[in-house]
């Protein structure tokens, strides 16, 4: 990925989740090149670093599972179906790979995210203390 696009990335996830994603933090997480990862963006701004509208990163874990590492949105793309549209897809193209389960952590505090998340099948499976910098974390499993 492109410095200034990662720039990008990482404002987004720091407006959007409060967390700040530094080069090791791609690096350790290492983003998988596959289909389950999606960059949204204006067509009209693109090439440019300001047409990132949304980031779905996602991998493969386990034999059966996959695990959302982060679904963000801008401000302005959300509540407009971008992310009923990227999930349901990820979850489609995760199925045909032979994955059963999906998983993922969220702010316990960030009750607007896991109502999106229960709306698509996934539960709260157990809180995870000090999962984020500041804050815990849910756990949230579904089945594909």
């Amino acid at each position: 990925m492109p410095e200034n696009w990662q720039a990008k990335v990482t404002e987004l996830f720091k407006i959007e989740t409060g967390e700040i994603y530094s080069d090791t933090t791609f690096r350790m997480l290492g983003i998988p090149e596959w289909h389950g990862n999606k960059l949204l963006v204006d067509t009209k701004l693109y090439p440019q670093p300001d047409s990132l509208m949304g980031v779905l990163w996602s991998k493969p874990i386990f034999d059966d599972r996959i695990r959302i590492v982060s679904l963000v949105l801008d401000v302005q793309a959300q509540n407009q179906n971008y992310g009923t549209e990227v999930l349901t897809e990820l979850k489609s193209k995760a199925k045909s790979d032979g994955k059963h389960m999906i998983q993922l952590e969220v702010r316990k505090s960030n009750v607007k995210a896991q109502n999106f998340y229960s709306r698509h099948g996934l539960k709260i499976d157990k809180t995870i203390n000090g999962y984020y910098s500041n804050e815990d974390g849910l756990l949230m499993i579904g089945e594909l």
